[in-house]
C-alpha cells in the first residue's frame, strides 16, 4: 500500500505549532486582560501596549527572517523559535509589572517571526503547488483552533483556579503540541527525502520537478515596480490594521457590554467560525481565480466590521452575529493573502517579498491595536474606532478588483 504523502504530516505539525504561537498567544492570551486590569489597575490602552511591542518588533524583524528562510535551513529557524515560544509562554503565568509583561512579549516577537507564519508559508510554499491553496487553509486553520479551544478553556481555567494558574496550565498543553511534532516531522523541502511537491510521482511529473527545483521566479526589485505589488499593499494593510485590533480588544469591548455576555462563548464561536473561513476560502483558491475568493472573504469583513460597530445596539443578538461573520471573512481574507502572495511573487525572493508585506501589514496592525485603545481611553466607548474599520475594510474591497497577476520577462532576471 502506497504511504500517505510526507507532506500531510509536516502540514499537520506545522498546524498544531501554529495553534499555539498564533491561535494562544495571539487570539488566546487576550482574554487574560480583563484579569490584569482589575488586579494591577492598568488601563485598556496599558494591557494591550506590549501587544503593540510584539507586532512592532514582528514587522521590523520579517524582512530579516525572510531573507535567512532564503539562505538557511527554514527547519533549524523554526525549532529556535519554538523553544523559545514554550519559555515566554511559562513566564506568562509570573508577571506582576507591564515591564515584566512587556519583556515577556519582546520574547514573543523573537519567536514569533522564526517559528510563525513567514517560516511556515516559507515550507508549504516548497511540498505543495496543486494543493496550496488548501494546504495554506488548513496550515492557518491554527489561529482559529487556538482561539476556539484555548479561550474557552482560559476562561474556564480563570475562574476555577485563576489567571496565574490558569496560565501556567494553558503552557504546559501547548507544550506538547508545539516542539515536539515541529522536532518529528519537518523537513526543509520535499527533494531531499527524494519526493516532488504533492506528493506527486516522479516519472509523470518531470516537468514539475524542472520547475520547482529551480524555484525560479520574480526577484524583490521587479515585484516593487509593480502597480499590484501596491494595490495588494493598501489592501492587506487596511484589513490587517482592523483585524488586529479586533483581536486585540474584541474581550475587552464585550466586558463593556455588559457581564450578563458569555464573552468566551462568543469568542469561542468567533474562532470556530474562523475555522470554516481559512478552509473553505483556500479550497475556493485551488478551483477560481484567487482575487476574486479574496475580493469575497473582504466583503465578508465589510459586514462583520458593520455588526460590530452596531453591536452596542442589541449585544445580546448583534454580538453573536459579529462573530460568524466577521470570523468567516477575517480567515477567509487571511488565507487568500498567503496564497495570493504566494501564487504571484514564488521565487528566489518570496521570503523577502512575503518579510515585506508582513512587515507593513504588522506595523497597519499594531497602528489599528493603538488606535482602537486611545479611541477607548479618550471616549470610553469603542464605537468610533469600529466606525474606522467599516471605511477601512471597504478601502480595501475597492482595491482588489484591480489588482493583476504580472508576468515577468525572463531577461529581466
Amino acid at each position: 500500500m502506497k504511504k500517505p504523502f510526507f507532506g500531510w504530516y509536516l502540514l499537520a505539525s506545522l498546524t498544531l505549532a501554529y495553534t499555539v504561537t498564533n491561535g494562544l498567544v495571539l487570539n488566546s492570551l487576550p482574554i487574560f486582560y480583563p484579569e490584569l486590569v482589575r488586579e494591577f489597575g492598568w488601563n485598556q490602552s496599558e494591557v494591550t501596549r506590549p501587544a503593540q511591542l510584539l507586532f512592532l518588533l514582528v514587522a521590523l524583524m520579517s524582512p530579516l527572517v525572510g531573507a535567512v528562510l532564503d539562505r538557511f535551513s527554514a527547519r533549524r529557524v523554526i525549532l529556535i523559535g519554538a523553544v523559545l515560544m514554550t519559555l515566554g509562554i511559562f513566564a506568562f503565568a509570573h508577571i506582576s509589572t507591564l515591564m515584566a509583561m512587556s519583556a515577556i512579549y519582546l520574547l514573543f516577537s523573537i519567536s514569533l517571526v522564526l517559528c510563525g507564519i513567514i517560516s511556515s508559508m516559507h515550507l508549504l510554499t516548497r511540498w505543495f503547488v496543486r494543493y496550496r491553496g488548501i494546504a495554506v487553509g488548513v496550515f492557518l486553520l491554527g489561529s482559529s483552533l487556538g482561539g476556539a479551544i484555548f479561550n474557552p478553556l482560559a476562561a474556564y481555567f480563570i475562574q476555577s483556579m485563576g489567571w496565574r494558574s490558569a496560565a501556567t496550565t494553558l503552557a504546559g498543553i501547548a507544550l506538547l503540541v508545539l516542539v515536539l511534532p515541529l522536532f518529528s516531522f519537518v523537513r526543509n523541502t520535499p527533494q531531499e527525502m527524494g519526493l516532488l511537491p504533492d506528493g506527486a510521482l516522479s516519472q509523470a511529473s518531470a516537468n514539475l520537478k524542472k520547475s520547482t527545483s529551480s524555484w525560479s521566479g520574480p526577484t524583490l526589485p521587479q515585484i516593487v515596480r509593480t502597480p499590484t505589488f501596491y494595490l495588494i499593499l493598501v489592501a492587506t494593510a487596511a484589513m490587517w490594521f482592523t483585524i488586529l485590533a479586533v483581536v486585540q480588544h474584541q474581550a475587552l469591548y464585550l466586558k463593556d457590554l455588559g457581564g450578563q455576555l458569555p464573552a468566551g462563548s462568543i469568542l469561542g464561536l468567533f474562532f470556530a467560525c474562523s475555522l470554516v473561513g481559512k478552509v473553505f476560502f483556500g479550497w475556493l483558491s485551488d478551483r477560481f481565480e484567487k482575487k476574486y475568493i479574496m475580493q469575497l472573504a473582504t466583503i465578508n469583513m465589510v459586514i462583520g466590521s458593520l455588526l460590530l460597530y452596531l453591536s452596542d445596539r442589541n449585544p445580546q443578538v448583534l454580538t453573536w452575529a459579529y462573530a460568524v461573520v466577521f470570523g468567516i471573512g477575517f480567515s477567509g481574507t487571511f488565507t487568500i493573502i498567503q496564497v495570493l502572495i504566494a501564487d504571484y511573487y514564488g521565487g528566489p525572493h518570496y521570503g523577502k517579498t512575503l518579510g515585506l508585506y508582513t512587515m507593513i501589514d504588522t506595523l497597519a496592525g499594531v497602528g489599528g491595536i493603538s488606535f482602537l485603545g486611545f479611541i477607548r481611553s479618550s471616549s470610553g466607548s469603542y464605537q468610533q474606532g469600529f466606525l474606522v474599520m467599516v471605511i477601512l475594510c471597504t478601502l480595501a474591497a475597492i482595491c482588489i478588483p484591480f489588482i493583476r497577476k504580472t508576468t515577468f520577462a525572463a531577461d529581466e532576471h
